[in-house]
């Protein structure tokens, strides 16, 4: 019998990681059950630090814009672009999202978010403004729907 193979790379698939959100909020879940909301948002500000490293010296060097590229190609990437608005201007960057596409995910799968969930938004965009030398500002945030509104804006703004 002839044995086929078949090579495919990561890099053949379609890129979605919806489950990766739940997870995270499990793990954020555990952090905020031992160590409380000042663990958490030590664990999400260390790993923002890290994580978006390149990016936040991206930023510093160019500007809003690549803030906002990166936030649409997450959104393109999550294949919920339509639910992203994106506002620039020279000194600010305002994002209205209409639903979140992690929480909708939580919702076709039976999870309900922890209370720790949006800092995974709040904590992380404000670590980036913060490394970044921006100033950052949640408007709203909606825990039903992930819905929010947030903006970021050059610090002599």
């Amino acid at each position: 019998m002839e044995k086929l193979f078949m090579e495919r790379k990561a890099a053949d698939n379609k890129y979605l990681h919806r489950d990766f959100h739940k997870l995270l909020d499990v793990g954020l879940a555990y952090i905020g059950a031992r160590y409380g909301d000042d663990g958490v948002r030590q664990y999400l500000r260390e790993f923002a630090a890290a994580y978006y490293a390149p990016l936040i010296e991206k930023i510093k060097l160019y500007g809003l814009a690549e803030l906002a590229a990166h936030i649409r190609s997450i959104y393109e990437l999550e294949e919920a672009s339509e639910t992203l608005t994106l506002a620039l201007d020279g000194q600010s960057l305002n994002v209205r999202v209409e639903k979140c596409p992690a929480v909708e995910h939580f919702k076709t799968i039976g999870h309900t978010a922890s209370k720790w969930y949006v800092e995974a938004t709040r904590t992380v965009n404000e670590t980036i403004a913060d490394l970044a030398n921006l100033n950052y500002s949640q408007r709203f945030y909606d825990e039903e729907t992930g819905k929010c509104e947030y903006a970021f804006t050059g610090r002599n703004v």
